[in-house]
């Protein structure tokens, strides 16, 4: 074995005898499903960074940036408004109403089993769409280092997933969550990338931008379209505010200013950190300009001569780490869609002890369930990373963000209201993302079909906000008492909490940005100067 496969293999058997060690403690059902709400903001940091550093933004975007410019790393950014909303307007107040799924907030909120129901599929069908992006990624990862076929390295992957999930639920996700960000911004961010760019040369970018100048605008010379850069940004900013496995985080934490620290701490990184991973993957193109599957970039880069191979070994581990990380969460809160807001709401139990021995049982076994189907739908396609992400995220943007937000901040807006908008953004958004693939013979939600070349995403989240306000306003008599007093409870600060919205946030927002200005700088510089 070499000193690639040697870490490799000492990652996983550390993660997973971590996860092992977890599962020898036991649990609560309230333990296995959000910690007790008793962790800390580095841990709350640490599964939130972790959960969206993933294979679409370290695999599949960095594809992205390889083949159209290192400009192109604007796609993401859409992203970190994102964080703030989160923090700020719907993360914080979810934490105040507690429960496990957004399927609790939605019931109780709304009233009825069926919004339940449709915030389930609305979850599976996103986050199902997200965890095979991740499944795909990892199996391109060990491809590369073991030399295992794909389709053979699938299964094996995904076992790792389901063991780290199934082991402790959310303390063992959490807490290795948090010792995967650590290595990942430490063995990505601050040492691989640097060093990979500082060994090709300024130079070398240099002369490559004298023949090919277009690699360096924001469209790479055309290649991606306004419509769909514009449109990336709002799936990622929604699209992550909206995100189960993001948001529902903040039920592991103590308090809202618990919740507010940990994610204005893991924006601080992950700004930083995502840009020199797609700037790592734009100099690979200046000297090897003709990789056969651009997903492999990051990865070419690491086991290159440029790189020195003690720690081109340990990018490997890390871009894994974000596969791992964010995989785990995913396949955790898909287990939870059903085992919570389908059997739990659905079945009947003879008494607490039954419910939890039968709920534990159920989620465990959904884990193993969607392992499987992950593995059926992932078979064979290895370019599908960012496609399959993006429209995970889309999905969220346009079906959860508009009824989500006005839920939360708009004590008129009805279970009507609500329910017409999520069923409207989940339906337009795929019939628009899914038409070019099976009618055109274009990629998932490729945007050129439609008027002005607007991303399909924008579209159904126009649509869905417009359909959230008019329906709510033509059905006031059916708001009830306890609906108010659902969105009063939401409503209600903590003592202590660092809400006051226009100060906290212009305060967190500042900071936020000096330390991510900083550290990008210093790793620049180190790029520039470093032997």
């Amino acid at each position: 074995m070499d000193i690639f496969q040697i870490i490799f293999v000492l990652f996983i058997v550390i993660f997973v005898g971590v996860s092992l060690w977890y599962a020898r403690k036991g649990s609560t059902l309230q333990d296995f499903y959000v910690m007790e709400g008793n962790a800390g903001p580095f841990l709350i940091a640490g599964t939130y960074l972790a959960t969206w550093v993933s294979a679409v933004g370290m695999v599949g975007l960095t594809g992205v940036s390889y083949s159209t410019g290192m400009v192109t790393g604007i796609l993401t950014w859409g992203a970190y408004p994102g964080f703030v909303i989160s923090a700020f307007f719907i993360g914080n107040k979810l934490r105040r109403f507690g429960q496990v799924t957004l399927g609790d907030y939605y019931e109780a909120r709304f009233g009825g089993k069926n919004i339940r129901l449709l915030s389930t599929i609305i979850t599976i069908v996103g986050l199902g769409g997200y965890f095979i992006s991740q499944l795909i990624g990892s199996a391109v990862i060990t491809e590369t280092v073991l030399g295992i076929p794909y389709n053979i390295m699938l299964p094996l992957m995904v076992a790792v997933f389901s063991i780290i999930a199934v082991c402790g639920g959310a303390r063992t996700v959490t807490v290795t969550d948090t010792m995967m960000s650590c290595l990942i911004a430490v063995s990505i961010g601050i040492v691989f990338a640097p060093v990979f760019i500082s060994s090709v040369g300024l130079e070398t970018m240099t002369k490559y931008a004298a023949t090919k100048p277009e690699f360096f605008t924001a469209t790479g010379g055309g290649l991606v379209g306004w419509g769909t850069i514009i449109g990336w940004q709002v799936l990622w900013c929604f699209g992550n505010a909206a995100n189960p496995a993001s948001i529902t985080r903040a039920y592991l934490a103590k308090d809202s200013r618990t919740w507010v620290k940990a994610i204005m701490l893991s924006l601080m990184v992950v700004i930083p950190l995502v840009w020199m991973a797609q700037s790592t993957a734009a100099f690979v193109k200046f000297v090897h300009p003709d990789l056969s599957n651009p997903a492999q970039a990051l990865i070419w880069a690491a086991t290159s001569t440029y790189t020195p191979r003690i720690i081109g070994a340990f990018a490997i581990a890390g871009l894994f780490a974000c596969v791992l990380s964010t995989a785990s969460t995913q396949i955790l809160m898909l287990a939870f869609s059903v085992s919570r807001d389908i059997y739990e709401r659905f079945g009947t139990f003879k008494n607490e002890e039954e419910r939890y021995k039968k709920s534990l049982f159920s989620a465990r076994l959904w884990i193993g369930i969607f392992a499987v189907v992950a593995v059926i739908l992932s078979w064979g396609r290895p370019t599908y990373i960012y496609l399959a992400g993006n429209f995970g995220s889309s999905v969220f943007a346009a079906a959860f963000f508009p009824a989500l937000i006005m839920g939360l901040s708009w004590n008129k807006t009805t279970k009507a209201g609500a329910y017409a908008s999520m069923w409207v953004g989940l339906v337009l958004d795929a019939v628009l993302s899914f038409y070019p693939m099976i009618f055109l013979n274009k990629p998932l939600a490729w945007a050129e079909y439609l008027p002005f070349g607007i991303h399909p995403v924008i579209w159904a989240l126009i649509a869905a906000q417009v359909t959230v306000i008019v329906v709510s306003l033509m059905t006031q008599e059916s708001i009830t008492k306890e609906q108010l007093e659902i969105y009063t409870v939401c409503q209600t600060k903590e003592r202590g909490e660092l809400l006051t919205p226009k100060k906290s946030l212009v305060r967190y927002t500042f900071a936020t940005a000096i330390v991510g200005i900083l550290f990008l700088l210093v790793v620049c510089w180190y790029s520039t100067y470093a032997a």
